[in-house]
């Protein structure tokens, strides 16, 4: 049996979310290139304007240690997307729910691009009054 040294076993904790977040950037210039959104940025901030939407916002939530042997973590993301429900008001809010169900769709296939794992979608993360929200969750390897 091949046993490693205590300190060899994970990565010190800095070093985990700096890979997760390099992976989470590298996620997000991926589906904001294909995706065709105004704004897609790590983190959910309180100060989103209409100029940003339709957004994607890639939040790590939680960062699980990985296999001792094989080193590495598992990050665990929320990927928030939003469209204004003003914007559509000729098609109403199923015209929002149908660009929202195509972001949709860009995102899981980014995800599979990463060899993530795909966890559920909440469709009902709404935060403001005239925006609908919907959130992914899913995992990456890190």
């Amino acid at each position: 049996m091949n046993f490693r040294p205590c300190w060899l076993r994970h990565r010190p904790p800095h070093l985990t979310l700096r890979v997760t977040l390099l992976r989470c950037s590298a996620f997000r210039w991926s589906v904001r290139n294909d995706a065709g959104v105004a704004s897609c940025k790590i983190g959910l901030e309180s100060n989103i304007s209409p100029a940003d939407y339709p957004l994607i916002r890639v939040v790590p939530s939680r960062v699980v240690p990985g296999d001792l042997l094989a080193g590495g973590s598992t990050a665990e993301l929320l990927i928030y997307f939003g469209a204004d429900i003003s914007a559509a008001e000729s098609g109403g809010l199923e015209a929002v729910y149908a660009a929202l169900f195509e972001l949709e769709s860009a995102i899981r296939g980014k995800i599979s691009d990463a060899s993530g794992i795909y966890r559920e979608t909440i469709t009902d993360e709404d935060r403001l009054d005239t925006y609908k929200l919907m959130v992914i969750w899913c995992e990456v390897m890190s």
